[in-house]
């Protein structure tokens, strides 16, 4: 072949093997076809060469292999040369060197004069190149004209990866509203596009965008809801890999809002799904496996190889941060190079777990602030919460505290903007689990600052005198806000609709809906199911509820402000005070308060671990020693002795004590707000403490005044439901002879029917608390017939199943204007559920919300008898204060004889004492929540 057609792929492997130079070659090949036959020759070795950009691992290789392969092109035609330079330009963006794209893009627009398309498509390449750079302004220069020019022609498929390019680089800067209103458009746009075309990302690529985008913003439903997308048109799809990513980014949601059992349950799923589509190194990360390679995984994913195996470490191993930091220093550096600032700032944030481990503090807050810069830059306000948190616990242990308590305070104000921006009570208790951290850290400032304060006396400077004395009032407020406040909200909402609702009742049914919804969604979430149609279903009651307080007048901007401290003193009765118990990993903060205003504060050091641990064994202890047989009494009677006497000396006693020195006088009542699983502690004993006071359990502060303002006699109807197992002999004996409580048919369509015009419901009958799932604990009634409420139970395994009134139902169905009292003389009828949020999701708390001034019910498993017995005393004791009828039943049960037992239950099988029910499993089970 003459030179002027000279074999234009062995000339490049001429040039890549250092036989001849760039120049040479170039000048070469650019020289004049003799024939159409030549050309045609030439333009099949053009294909060949780019095949060989395609193949290229190395930047520089590429951009020779692109000079060569564009100098072969030009005798064939101008067109053909520009689809060479685009080729090499998306090849070298492929290997993260978009600066060397731009250039190549800018020559190649120039030869495509006269068709539009190409045009176009090199202009978008050029904008995505420009995207990889960073270059934010010139981005912004040429988008008008490109996506004018896309509109013109009508290709949605260039606009939407425009749009998704915008999305990208507003995220980066932090501009949450271009960003989400671009991924928006650009989802709408691709929607419109065939699934497979070649110009655009896979549909399921732009959903995970909008996620990550929509929860960098805190918008945390439509993060959710994008995430679900994904998933859907991946499995449709067929890319089985990318729905697995998609459920381990639902798992870093859900752990992005501290809610770790739910991410656990996502990621290890997530793990399983990637083993089947044969991504072994995904799953490992996804389960923290420490891999056998340096770099963890594949290369496929390489920006985040040395992150996998670094969090590997750090979260599934002990002892091995030193490891860990080198690692996490290349995964910053690989991370920033390629944009990822979600990973770089994770890795920030872990590098600073680390080097506090290795007992770097100094450097440790250098990580943190650098992670939250990085969070901040990019508009990631989650992240920004739980690294300013981790800031100020390395503070506050490394003796900076009056630091530490500045940067709490601003990441309080943060994490509520980001509450308060929440749609649905599921993701308003979510971010507080995020806060929760946060506001742990705050109460332990304020707490150690009053005591070190007091402690110090006059010794103390008259700065931190005056800052900590009004530590008090924060924790009074901190100990509402530390709460998801869910319940504070319908209690407030429930009091306005309840004043209109005789002259608007559609206002009821419409809270009642959004109630439902609620419900619905939390429900949805805790089966980790798809939450798209509970969110929609739940904005429509939402939208419903707005509609109709507007057609009556009503206003319903209620919020879940804290009821300050003036407020609740005045709530309090002259001889009522109230305590809160918050709760912190080191232990337990307990504020006094007192009708006078007047505060107290102690820390009972008690960690978090020794806390839950005691709680299972007294639980464990009193369910074994109800069920005991009759050769374990003497065992489990001592096993419950023991744990009681524990609580008493670790909490009970410091309460009581704090109590006497800020009111010499014991109260007649004392009013208590726990927290977490100090809602399944009996505080009845703390009356024996202070000379037989009364106790109460509220489920937040901000309770006190808004159940006493509902006013309530309970003249209305009084209503018993019984047992449909029949299996508890003597729950019948539970209401003495002549009350007047007319019976309801224990089944669900009936209460919801009848209870509404009761003024008291008394419910005998067995009861189930679901730790997992407690929206799901109830109260047994008969199976419904017909198809099941997505509020309720599954539907029943067989014929003579039980059915159960749901925590879900009575929260979403039911409205109790008239009630003054509800007792459930069932098991376990007054656990909620422990969980991060702190929130009072229980049966006690469905009815508060559902109207009633007060419940009565159990923390463990009722003895059927002891819990007869116990109701008769109550009820004869019974003259306007629950909580003081309860006090004497309590006394009367310790004091009933075996005689007198037998002769009131008809029945001689006993306990083997005499009184055969005055321990505490049979006297304490039963709490009384409300406000008299």
């Amino acid at each position: 072949m003459p030179p002027e057609a000279a074999d234009a792929v062995e000339a490049a492997r001429r040039v890549l093997d250092g036989r001849s130079s760039m120049a040479e070659a170039a000048g070469l090949l650019r020289r004049p076809l003799p024939s159409a036959a030549h050309r045609h020759v030439r333009h099949g070795e053009v294909q060949q060469l780019t095949e060989m950009i395609d193949r290229a691992e190395d930047a520089g290789r590429v951009e020779m292999l692109t000079e060569l392969a564009a100098a072969a092109a030009a005798p064939v035609a101008d067109p053909v040369r520009a689809q060479v330079l685009a080729r090499g330009a998306t090849r070298l963006m492929a290997l993260h060197a978009p600066e060397p794209a731009v250039a190549l893009l800018a020559a190649a627009r120039p030869l495509l004069s006269g068709d539009e398309l190409m045009q176009l498509e090199t202009d978008r390449l050029r904008l995505h190149a420009l995207c990889d750079l960073d270059d934010r302004a010139a981005f912004e220069r040429d988008l008008p004209g490109v996506a004018g020019q896309a509109e013109r022609l009508g290709s949605d498929s260039q606009l939407c990866m425009v749009l998704y390019d915008r999305a990208v680089l507003a995220a980066r800067a932090g501009d949450a509203p271009c960003a989400l209103e671009s991924v928006r458009e650009a989802r709408r746009l691709r929607a419109r596009v065939p699934t497979e075309d070649a110009y655009a990302h896979a549909p399921d690529q732009f959903a995970l965008q909008h996620a990550r985008i929509a929860r960098q913003n805190g918008r945390l439903e439509e993060a959710l809801g994008a995430l679900e997308d994904m998933r859907k048109l991946a499995l449709a799809a067929g890319r089985h890999t990318e729905a697995a990513w998609a459920r381990s980014e639902l798992g870093i949601t859900w752990d992005l809002l501290g809610d770790s059992g739910r991410a656990g349950k996502l990621l290890r799923s997530a793990a399983a799904e990637a083993e089947q589509a044969g991504r072994g190194d995904l799953a490992s990360h996804w389960r923290h496996e420490v891999g056998d390679g340096a770099d963890g995984a594949d290369g496929e994913d390489g920006p985040s190889r040395y992150w996998q195996r670094a969090s590997a470490l750090m979260l599934g191993t002990t002892g091995r941060a030193e490891e860990a930091v080198p690692l996490l220093r290349k995964a910053i550096a690989d991370a920033r190079d390629a944009h990822h600032a979600d990973l770089e700032a994770d890795a920030r944030n872990m590098l600073a777990a680390a080097l506090e481990e290795c007992g770097q503090p100094e450097q440790a807050q250098m990580a943190l602030r650098t992670a939250i810069a990085t969070a901040r830059r990019s508009g990631d306000a989650l992240r920004e919460v739980r690294y300013g948190t981790n800031l100020a616990r390395v503070l506050m242990f490394d003796g900076g505290v009056e630091e530490a308590q500045q940067e709490i305070e601003s990441v309080l104000a943060l994490g509520e903007r980001l509450r308060a921006s929440a749609a649905t009570v599921e993701l308003s208790q979510s971010v507080a689990i995020t806060l929760a951290r946060a506001y742990d850290t705050a109460i332990l400032i304020a707490a150690g600052m009053h005591k070190t304060a007091r402690e110090l006396g006059e010794d103390a400077s008259p700065q931190f005198a005056a800052f900590a004395r009004t530590r008090p009032d924060a924790l009074v407020r901190m100990g509402q806000r530390a709460r998801a406040a869910t319940m504070t909200e319908a209690l407030r909402i429930g009091r306005v609709v309840e004043a209109d609702g005789g002259s608007a009742p559609e206002l009821v049914s419409a809270m009642l809906d959004l109630r439902a919804g609620e419900a619905a969604v939390q429900l949805a979430a805790a089966r980790v199911e798809d939450l798209s149609p509970a969110l929609a279903a739940r904005d429509r009651s939402a939208a419903r509820l707005r509609e109709a307080a507007g057609s009556a007048g009503v206003s319903l901007t209620v919020g879940s402000v804290p009821v300050g401290r003036d407020d609740l003193a005045a709530a309090l009765a002259p001889d009522e005070v109230l305590v809160d118990l918050l709760t912190v990993p080191e232990g337990v903060v307990v504020t006094i308060l007192t009708p006078a205003g007047e505060s107290a504060v102690e820390i009972v050091r008690w960690p978090e671990d020794d806390r839950r641990r005691m709680v299972k064994q007294m639980e464990r202890a009193c369910r074994e020693r109800v069920r005991a047989h009759r050769d374990d009494v003497v065992e489990t009677r001592l096993a419950v002795e023991a744990a009681v006497d524990a609580l008493d000396a670790v909490l009970l006693t410091t309460v009581a004590d704090t109590v006497r020195a800020v009111m010499p006088i014991a109260p007649r009542r004392m009013l208590v707000s726990p927290e977490n699983e100090l809602f399944h502690l009996p505080y009845w004993r703390l009356s024996a403490r202070l000379d037989d006071c009364t106790v109460s359990i509220l489920p937040t502060p901000g309770a006190l005044p808004l159940l006493r303002a509902r006013r309530r006699d309970g003249r209305r109807p009084w209503i018993s439901v019984g047992d449909p197992s029949g299996t508890l002999r003597h729950a019948a004996q539970d209401l003495p002879a002549g009350l007047g409580y007319r019976p309801c048919a224990p089944e669900t369509g009936a209460l919801l029917r009848t209870l509404p015009a009761a003024g008291r419901v008394h419910f005998a009958c067995h009861g189930h608390f679901e730790p997992g799932n407690s929206l799901l604990s109830g109260l047994d009634v008969r199976a419904p017939a017909g198809p099941a409420d997505p509020l309720g139970m599954p539907p029943p395994a067989g014929p003579d199943a039980p059915g159960r009134f749901t925590v879900a139902q009575i929260s979403g169905r039911l409205y109790l204007p008239h009630c003054s009292l509800v007792v459930l003389s069932a098991c376990t009828s007054g656990l909620p559920r422990v969980h991060p949020a702190s929130e009072f999701t229980s049966l006690p708390g469905a009815f508060l919300m559902s109207g009633a001034r007060n419940v009565v019910a159990s923390l463990w498993f009722a003895q059927d008898k002891a819990a007869a017995l116990l109701m008769r005393a109550f009820y004869d004791a019974l003259d306007g204060s629950p909580s003081a009828a309860l006090v004497a039943a309590r006394r009367r049960l310790a004091a009933t004889g075996r005689a007198e037992a037998a002769e009131l239950l008809g029945t001689d099988d006993l306990p083997p004492f005499d009184p055969p029910f005055a321990e505490t499993v049979y006297t304490d089970c039963f709490q009384h929540y409300g406000v008299d």
